[in-house]
């Protein structure tokens, strides 16, 4: 935080050579702290536009790996595994077994909503 503020006031900050140093000394030492602030401001800004890297709202559309299922009727009913290791309490609409491949769908709290990441294709009716 301290680093940003140095950097928005480099301008500034490289003001007073012009009371120090004649014009001619003063102007390319300027000159440099403009190009530094006006470089490091390019950096700051392609940094700023990156996606998102942590936290929850970051998971959805990942792939996870169903680690097991709730033995005992309480707590959460999956337990799914990120493909960056992290475990999370899992909750889906459909019956799951250890190791299918799911992706997340949304994030509520402490759990993820998955679905099947390969949902088997509806057969139609052959009764026709």
């Amino acid at each position: 935080m301290i680093l940003m503020f140095l950097v928005m006031f480099l301008p500034i900050i490289g003001l007073p050579v012009f009371w120090i140093l004649p014009f001619g000394q003063a102007f390319p030492i300027y000159l440099f702290f403009l190009f530094l602030f006006a470089g490091m401001m390019w950096v700051m800004r392609g940094a700023m536009k990156q996606p998102r890297m942590t936290g929850p709202d970051c998971l959805i559309g990942k792939t996870a790996e169903m680690v097991s299922g709730s033995s005992m009727g309480y707590g959460p009913p999956f337990m799914v595994r990120v493909l960056g290791g992290e475990i999370w309490s899992a909750r889906c609409d459909e019956p799951l077994e250890a190791g299918d491949a799911v992706i997340i769908v949304s994030v509520q709290g402490n759990s993820v909503f998955v679905e099947r990441k390969n949902k088997p294709d509806v057969i139609p009716d052959a009764r026709s």
